[in-house]
């Protein structure tokens, strides 16, 4: 027993089961003289419950794992090839996969006794389309030795360090590779190998292999640089010709602001003015009253006047 093989069978038991069954299988190990991949079996992390649902996938179900890194290559291809049609009718598909797929872990994970809590049927969705994003995670899900959920976001390749339990440079692939054929997990493939005596892939990339990767990788992300160049100068300009038309509506409410403060200053003179007026036309009516009443005496005085000297007129006149 080597220690993928060892990790093939344990990363898919039951959570409950994993430190007995590991405790055996390192057992098993020393037992047959194996001292050192006893020590690494006993190392090996217990998977993430999100995790396991992946790896039991892998195993007991790898059409779905394959469906999953089928889907994601014709995303990526779609995208590669700015297919804008074809990326946003598949995108338009791509969250009905994913619950397609956490739907058939947590059917199974049902089945098999460890029923998904809420977080690791997340996990199980986030691994999911890490995998529809890039080529080495699609890889990863399919080896079913999976230690914890997987995570990107959509643009730099997805983190693998750690993730994949007794993992070698076979375990994972480069964007630009295609993805796996229907149905492969490691353990299936491995045995495939054995049986047909194919020699063991060589632990290294060709030079030349590598630097086209490495050339396509580095092409894929001027173009995004270049896209996403493109797009804060569309958002600057549309920002810089906001803040210039918000910069004339406010000169504007201060101008008006400016207006209405003078217009409200003139109001409160002409009410001052107003109400001296007022006050004025009070003590006016107030003297007129007066004088209507000092008239009416000396009308009235003037009258009676007037009468006794017409009176003393006409005695003159008698006597004359």
């Amino acid at each position: 027993m080597d220690l993928r093989d060892a990790a093939q069978q344990l990363y898919t038991v039951l959570p409950r089961d994993f430190t007995a069954e590991r405790a055996a299988l390192s057992r098993k190990a020393k037992d047959a003289g194996d001292k050192d991949v006893a020590k690494e079996i006993a190392g090996l992390a217990k998977p993430a419950a999100g995790a396991w649902a992946v790896n039991i996938l892998a195993v007991h179900k790898p059409e779905v794992i394959d469906g999953v890194a089928r889907f994601g290559a014709s995303l990526r291809d779609a995208q590669a090839e700015s297919d804008t049609e074809a990326f946003r009718e598949l995108s338009q598909h791509r969250q009905g996969q994913l619950t397609s797929a956490v739907h058939a872990a947590k059917d199974l994970a049902h089945e098999l006794g460890a029923p998904l809590s809420a977080a690791a049927a997340a996990d199980v969705e986030q691994t999911f389309r890490a995998a529809m994003a890039d080529a080495g995670a699609a890889r990863a899900v399919s080896t079913g030795r999976l230690v914890r959920a997987l995570s990107g976001n959509g643009f730099d390749p997805v983190d693998l360090t750690g993730a994949i339990a007794a993992g070698g440079p076979e375990d994972t692939f480069d964007a630009g590779e295609t993805a796996p054929p229907k149905g492969q997990v490691a353990k299936k493939q491995a045995a495939k190998e054995r049986s047909a005596g194919t020699a063991p892939r060589p632990d290294h990339e060709p030079r030349e292999q590598a630097t086209s990767l490495a050339e396509r990788r580095a092409a894929k992300r001027a173009a995004a640089r270049r896209e996403a160049q493109d797009h804060f100068a569309s958002a600057d300009r549309l920002a810089r010709d906001a803040e210039e038309a918000a910069s004339k509506a406010w000169d504007v409410v201060k101008e008006l602001a400016s207006r209405r403060s003078g217009v409200e200053a003139e109001i409160r003179d002409l009410k001052k003015r107003l109400a001296a007026l007022e006050a004025q036309l009070i003590g006016i009516t107030r003297d007129a009253e007066s004088a209507e009443a000092d008239k009416k005496v000396a009308v009235r005085a003037a009258t009676e006047h007037r009468r006794t000297a017409d009176q003393a007129q006409r005695r003159v006149d008698r006597l004359s």
